[in-house]
């Protein structure tokens, strides 16, 4: 079996606050930490449950997060920045599945723990056809495009219901209960990797009830930004950009990866 893990860092067990998540600041190295041994626990779960190749991928900010020598040596790791076509390096039609780990709540998500959508400086919300996106559904549709099933998700109380919103049949662990953007009841981080390796490997043995995530065409995303410069800025670009108010546009395409290029790329 093979796997592939998506892995961001608010929802890693243990972290709430920016300072842990950014490059320089000052709590940033012990996050590092937290995070690598959150994956390990993972890539330990998958090992046992009967994997024979794990892929995992860096997916927060720069994409130089893990404590590299300190990884567990059962599986692969992309990391760096990479364009978005290829988000998820060496993806292809021959994963069993893909795992969401760390992950959280879209733009504007109540009470959820350092919710975004890609950029917080940026992106102040998305909507796909006309429904509201965060990164859970766009990366489960980046998979969906290779038929891989998204089996599982972690991150707080709140990521774990978008999950199942959007996804429908998926496992889903919570690591915190969130209660505000910097602020809920976390569990200890040695009681979540327990907790998380029996999760992972019940969503290996469950993972044919989870279906690729798909969406019919033709495409349309509504970008709303958290100021009029940037939104001023996509104008013009191409006929198929439009302005929809003062801090939105709207894209439309038919092909859905060409589409998410012009959106993030």
């Amino acid at each position: 079996m093979k796997f592939y893990v998506s892995v961001d860092m608010e929802g890693i067990a243990g972290i709430a606050l920016r300072e842990q998540i950014f490059r320089g600041e000052p709590f940033y190295q012990e996050a590092r930490q937290l995070l690598t041994d959150e994956v390990n626990a993972v890539v330990e779960a998958l090992r046992q449950a009967g994997a024979t190749e794990i892929v995992v991928k860096d997916a927060h900010a720069t994409g130089f997060n893990f404590l590299y020598d300190r990884l567990h040596p059962a599986a692969t790791y992309a990391m760096g920045p990479l364009p978005f076509p290829n988000r998820f390096a060496g993806l292809d039609a021959s994963f069993d599945g893909a795992l969401l780990v760390g992950y959280h709540g879209m733009a504007g998500t109540e009470a959820a723990i350092l919710d975004h959508t890609f950029s917080t400086a940026d992106i102040y919300s998305l909507e796909l056809n006309g429904a509201p996106i965060g990164e859970i559904g766009i990366d489960a549709l980046l998979f969906g495009l290779h038929d891989v099933p998204v089996v599982f998700v972690s991150g707080d109380d709140k990521t774990c219901a978008e999950a199942k919103r959007q996804l429908g049949e998926v496992a889903a662990y919570e690591t915190k209960r969130a209660m505000g953007r910097n602020s809920g009841v976390l569990k200890a981080p040695k009681r979540v990797y327990e907790e998380i390796g029996a999760a992972v490997q019940a969503a290996v043995r469950d993972r044919h009830a989870c279906r690729p995530y798909k969406l019919d065409g033709p495409y349309e995303m509504k970008i709303e930004y958290t100021g009029t410069r940037l939104a001023e800025g996509r104008i013009g670009k191409d006929a198929d950009t439009t302005r929809v108010d003062g801090r939105s546009v709207r894209l439309t395409d038919p092909d859905l990866m060409r589409l998410l290029t012009r959106t993030f790329g």
